[in-house]
C-alpha cells in the first residue's frame, strides 16, 4: 500500500507529500508580527528540526460544520479526529518502518505556494472540491527512496471572486481590501478565559467564529449537518458553565481544556444568546472564581442583569 492509499485508509480525504521546505520569508513575516501568537508554536528551520527527514506529508481531512444556530464550530471536533486519524496513520507507518513525527510548518503558506490550495480575502485557504472547511494535518517522514515521490508543483491560483461578503459579514472587521488584520479576529482572542469585551460581545459561536466561512459563496455546496444528541449534551452551555466539560473535551480534544476556556466561552454565550434563566448558576460560579475566569463572567452577569 503506498503512502497515499494508507492516508486515505486513516480516512484523509488527500495526502500531498513535499520535499523539507524552507521558508525564510514565512519566518521573517513572523517576526514582524504578521501572524496571530499561535504561529510562534511553528517550527522556524524544519531542515534543523528534524535532520533525518526527506519530506512532509500534509494530510487534508474534510468536515461539514453545524448549522449557524447550533452555537458550536465544527473545526475542532474535525481537528480532533482528524489528530487521532493522523496517530493511526504514523503507527501504520512504523509498522513499515517508516519514521514519522507531527509537524508544526505553515501548511497554509505551503499549500498556497505548491499550487494546491488559494488564499482567500478572509485568508482562509480554498482547496478545489473541499472549500475552506478542512484541517491540515503535518508530517515529518523518512521514507525509502523508491516511495519518495514528490507531489508535483503546480502554478499558484487565484479562487477568490472579490464578492466582499466575509468583509461585510466579519464581526470584528478583520477583512478589508487592504488585506487580512488577525488583531480584529474574534478567533486570535479566545484561547482562554480573558477575552477583550468587544470579542465577547460579538461571539455567536463556541470555539471560534464560522461567519466567514459561512457567508463564502466557495463554500455554499457544503452542507451543514446537524449535531448529534452525545455532542448536544456535551456542549449543553449549563454543562459547561457548571464545569462539567468532559465529555465535550472527549469531542474537541483534552488539550482545549486550557483553565477555564469552555466555562468562560459558554457563559459569554449565554449572555449573548441572553440566557437570564443562567444567572443563579454564572453567580454561584463567580462567587468560587478567580483570576481572568471571574473577571469574565463577571462581565456576563452585568450583561444579563
Amino acid at each position: 500500500m503506498n503512502l497515499s492509499e494508507s492516508a486515505k485508509q486513516a480516512g484523509f480525504a488527500a495526502a500531498y507529500l513535499l520535499p523539507v521546505p524552507q521558508y525564510e520569508e514565512w519566518t521573517r513575516r513572523r517576526a514582524s508580527g504578521a501572524f496571530a501568537p499561535e504561529a510562534n508554536w511553528i517550527e522556524g528551520d524544519p531542515a534543523a528540526a528534524w535532520p533525518w527527514a526527506n519530506g512532509l506529508l500534509l494530510l487534508i481531512w474534510p468536515y461539514a460544520p453545524y448549522a449557524p444556530d447550533e452555537g458550536l464550530s465544527g473545526y475542532y471536533p474535525a481537528s480532533n479526529q482528524s489528530y487521532h486519524a493522523m496517530r493511526s496513520l504514523q503507527q501504520t507507518l512504523k509498522g513499515r518502518d517508516v519514521r514519522a513525527e507531527r509537524a508544526a510548518v505553515p501548511v497554509k503558506s505551503l499549500l498556497v505556494e505548491w499550487g494546491i490550495g488559494a488564499r482567500l480575502m478572509s485568508d482562509l485557504i480554498f482547496i478545489p472540491g473541499l472549500g475552506t472547511r478542512f484541517v491540515i494535518q503535518g508530517l515529518m517522514v523518512a521514507l525509502p527512496e523508491e516511495e519518495l515521490i514528490f507531489t508535483p508543483k503546480g502554478a499558484p491560483f487565484d479562487a477568490c471572486i472579490r464578492c466582499k461578503r466575509c468583509q461585510n459579514a466579519c464581526p470584528g472587521g478583520a477583512i478589508s481590501p487592504q488585506g487580512y488584520d488577525w488583531r480584529r479576529c474574534l478567533r486570535a482572542y479566545e484561547d482562554g478565559p480573558a477575552m477583550p469585551d468587544w470579542v465577547m460581545e460579538r461571539m455567536t459561536c463556541l470555539l471560534g467564529c464560522e461567519v466567514c466561512q459561512d457567508v463564502c459563496p466557495l463554500n455554499h455546496f457544503i452542507r451543514p449537518r446537524p449535531m448529534t444528541e452525545s455532542e448536544r449534551t456535551a456542549f449543553d452551555l449549563k454543562k459547561l458553565i457548571a464545569g462539567d466539560i468532559q465529555p465535550a473535551l472527549e469531542i474537541i480534544g483534552k488539550n482545549m481544556k486550557k483553565g477555564g476556556k469552555l466555562t468562560a466561552q459558554a457563559a459569554v454565550l449565554a449572555a449573548n444568546q441572553h440566557r437570564t434563566d443562567l444567572l443563579p448558576l454564572l453567580e454561584v460560579q463567580a462567587a468560587h472564581a478567580d483570576g481572568p475566569l471571574k473577571d469574565t463572567l463577571n462581565w456576563v452577569i452585568s450583561r444579563l442583569l
